[in-house]
């Protein structure tokens, strides 16, 4: 799993990543992911364009993101899903719970959320 992080505007994070999101990486994920949200981030964005499969770790792991997202209002979406990623959230019932969009750079040059 490759995992990149860049701060896009002030307080806002993106977090590429690549490679599926498994039972084996998804430990590597929240240890990149889980600082963010006491660095003072206003918005977390998760990069999935790259990710061609996820699992119920890997899910698990944006789950308690976005617990901990609430908690400290911090914006947390995820952009960029592809038809299988999004089909996990849409069988495990969590399409609609979590903002999805179709790219980071739509989420950046105002496009709402679908």
């Amino acid at each position: 799993m490759k995992i990149q992080i860049t701060e896009r505007q002030p307080s806002t994070y993106v977090v590429a990543l690549e490679g599926d999101l498994d039972m084996s990486t998804s430990p590597q994920v929240r240890k990149a992911l889980m600082p963010l949200f006491g660095k003072g981030a206003t918005h977390v964005v998760i990069d999935l364009s790259g990710v061609p499969y996820i699992d119920s770790s890997g899910i698990a792991t944006f789950v308690e993101a976005l617990q901990l997202s609430r908690k400290g209002t911090v914006r947390f979406t995820l952009a960029g899903a592809g038809p299988t990623v999004e089909s996990i959230f849409d069988l495990a019932y969590l399409k609609d719970v979590f903002e999805m969009v179709p790219d980071v750079d739509r989420l950046f040059n105002g496009e709402q959320s679908r």
